[in-house]
C-alpha cells in the first residue's frame, strides 16, 4: 500500500512519517549503506493463525490500517531514517508455517544490516517467525543466545499445537523448541486475563517457568519488574497482542476484553496509560530490540480507534528507543 497524508509543507520541522519513509524491496533494504539510527516496517498479512485458532477473522487487513495512522506523525529527528518492506509476508493457500519461515529470515537478515525491526500483523502467529529471526540472527553472534521476550497479551498462547500450529500455540512451540536446543526460554508475560486462560495453560506456563502478571495487578508493576529481564538477556522481543487493552480502547481486536469497571483498574483489560510507563522502560533499553504488533481487526473497529492506539504506542517506543525527547 502507498503511503500518504496531510503535507504542511517540505520544512525538516514540518515533515511527517509519509514524506520520508523509502519503500524497498528487502535486497534493497539490505543495500542500503546508511549506517545511523533506522527502523523498518515488515508487514504480516495472515489471518490463518486466527482461522485455526477459531478466532473472529480480520487482522490481515491490520497492518495497513496501521500504516495509514502512522502516516501523519510528526518527524521530531531527521536522523531517524523509517524504511517499509515492500511486500508484506503472506500466507498463501493456508501454509502458515512457510510463511512464519520466511517472516523469521525478513527479520534474521533486517537486523544483520542493524534495523530496528517493526512487524505488524496479521495474527499473533507472527510471534514464532519475529522470534526464530531474532534467535537466527543471534545465533551468529554468540554460541549461547539470549533472549527475553516481554508479551502484552490477555493470553498464554502455549496451546497444544499437535493438530498444527495457530494463534494461540507459538509460545508453546518456541518453549518446547528451547527446550530442545538447550536454550533459556525467558517468557515474560503482562496483562493475562484470569477467566481467558484455562487451568492448563496456568499449569503449563508455570512448569516452563513463565512470569506472569494479571491484568489486575498491572497498577502495581513498575521498572523494577522489567529491568531484570533487560539486564539478564541481549534480545529483547516485545510482542503486543491488541486483545490486552481494554475494549473502549480497543475494539478492533480478535478477542475483545469487555466489562471494565474503572478507568484506574484492569481487571477486565488493561487501559493504555497503564502499560506506557512499562513500555518507555523496554523502549529504553540499548539492548538489542524487536518490537511486533499483532490482532488488530479493522471491521470491529470503531473510527480505526485500535489502529490509532497502536501506531501511538508504536511511534512512543520507537522515539524512546532512539533517545528522542519530544519537549
Amino acid at each position: 500500500m502507498d503511503w500518504n497524508g496531510r503535507v504542511d509543507g517540505s520544512d525538516e520541522d514540518i515533515l511527517r512519517i509519509h514524506q520520508v519513509v523509502q519503500v524497498k524491496s528487502l535486497d534493497e533494504l539490505m543495500a542500503d549503506d546508511y549506517t545511523g539510527k533506522k527502523v523498518c516496517f515488515v508487514s504480516y498479512n495472515s489471518n490463518e493463525g486466527i482461522r485455526r485458532n477459531n478466532g473472529r477473522l480480520g487482522a490481515a487487513d491490520g497492518w495497513k490500517h496501521l500504516k495509514t495512522a502512522l502516516s501523519n506523525f510528526p518527524i521530531f529527528d531527521t536522523n531517524i531514517r523509517f524504511y517499509d518492506l515492500r511486500d508484506p509476508v503472506d500466507v498463501k493457500g493456508g501454509k502458515l508455517e512457510e510463511a512464519q519461515e520466511e517472516l523469521a529470515e525478513v527479520v534474521a537478515k533486517l537486523k544483520s544490516k542493524d534495523y530496528f525491526v517493526v512487524c505488524m500483523g496479521g495474527g499473533h502467529d507472527i510471534a514464532y517467525g519475529t522470534y526464530n529471526g531474532i534467535l537466527s540472527y543471534a545465533k551468529t553472534q554468540s554460541k549461547n543466545p539470549k533472549i527475553g521476550i516481554i508479551s502484552f497479551d490477555a493470553h498464554f498462547d502455549m496451546r497444544e499445537y499437535d493438530k498444527g500450529a495457530n494463534s494461540g500455540t507459538m509460545f508453546y512451540q518456541i518453549a518446547n523448541d528451547c527446550k530442545r536446543d538447550g536454550i533459556k526460554f525467558d517468557y515474560n508475560v503482562i496483562g493475562i486475563q484470569r477467566f481467558s486462560n484455562t487451568k492448563r495453560l496456568f499449569d503449563r506456563a508455570k512448569s516452563f517457568g513463565v512470569t506472569y502478571y494479571l491484568a489486575e495487578d498491572i497498577l502495581k508493576l513498575s521498572d523494577l519488574n522489567i529491568k531484570p529481564i533487560l539486564e539478564r538477556n541481549d534480545y529483547i522481543h516485545l510482542t503486543i497482542c491488541t486483545d490486552v487493552f481494554h475494549i473502549t480502547c480497543a475494539p478492533g481486536v480478535s478477542a475483545p476484553q469487555t466489562f471494565g469497571i474503572w478507568p484506574n483498574q484492569a481487571t477486565f483489560g488493561i487501559w493504555p496509560n497503564q502499560a506506557i510507563g512499562l513500555l518507555n522502560t523496554i523502549a529504553k533499553t540499548k539492548k538489542n530490540l524487536t518490537l511486533e504488533v499483532a490482532e488488530i481487526s479493522p471491521r470491529y473497529d470503531y473510527d480505526d480507534r485500535t489502529s490509532r492506539l497502536i501506531a501511538n504506542l508504536i511511534y512512543q517506543v520507537i522515539l524512546k528507543h532512539f533517545d528522542c525527547e519530544i519537549n
